[in-house]
């Protein structure tokens, strides 16, 4: 059996590479799939759930099965069952995330992109750290930032309901700072402000 479905992730994997099939594309339906590579329907379907589980293929209900164009929803799920696991910890997500930026930062200023956002938007947090990973366009980073945020998103919110005025304030006058020191090309600052 497990011979069937690696046969049937393969046949998937071969249908991406040759360009066959892309993100949004219709896969074959487990009929086919059985049909093409002989071996059994639940095999196949077996084969198919395991690709939706990991957020590669989506299913919808009288339509069929497509590839995903949401990778970093999986991902997303990924890191919240290892943080349930203890595998990782709120810490280790915060640090990854800092680090992340540092990085996005670097790029952006070692490319000379503009980062053209307006500071009073900044203020909403979800909207300031994808517009600091889609100005550096690393696809990546992008699906990575997606996936972190999703589960980020929730500490955050608990955080900006439990804070006062002043605390608000605060995380948007950081947000400035990261925006300034950016746009005048201070990675130290930039750092100072991220961490």
């Amino acid at each position: 059996m497990a011979e069937q479905y690696d046969k049937v992730i393969e046949y998937i994997s071969g249908l991406i590479s040759s360009g066959e099939l892309e993100s949004g594309s219709r896969l074959p339906a487990e009929r086919a799939i059985s049909a093409e590579l002989s071996v059994s329907r639940n095999s196949a379907r077996e084969a198919l759930h395991t690709l939706e589980h990991m957020g590669i293929m989506k299913s919808v209900h009288g339509s069929g099965n497509y590839l995903s164009d949401n990778m970093s929803a999986g991902m997303s799920e990924m890191f919240r069952f290892m943080l349930l696991l203890k595998q990782v910890s709120k810490d280790d997500v915060r640090r990854f995330r800092c680090d992340m930026e540092k990085m996005i930062c670097r790029n952006i200023i070692a490319s000379g992109r503009i980062f053209d956002l307006d500071c009073s938007e900044a203020e909403r947090d979800r909207l300031f750290h994808y517009e600091l990973v889609y100005t550096e366009g690393n696809k990546l980073w992008i699906c990575l930032m997606e996936a972190i945020s999703d589960v980020y998103r929730e500490w955050i919110t608990d955080v900006l309901e439990a804070s006062d005025e002043n605390r608000k304030n605060t995380l948007h006058k950081l947000h400035g700072a990261v925006l300034d020191a950016l746009r005048s090309g201070d990675m130290e600052r930039c750092e100072e402000a991220i961490d």
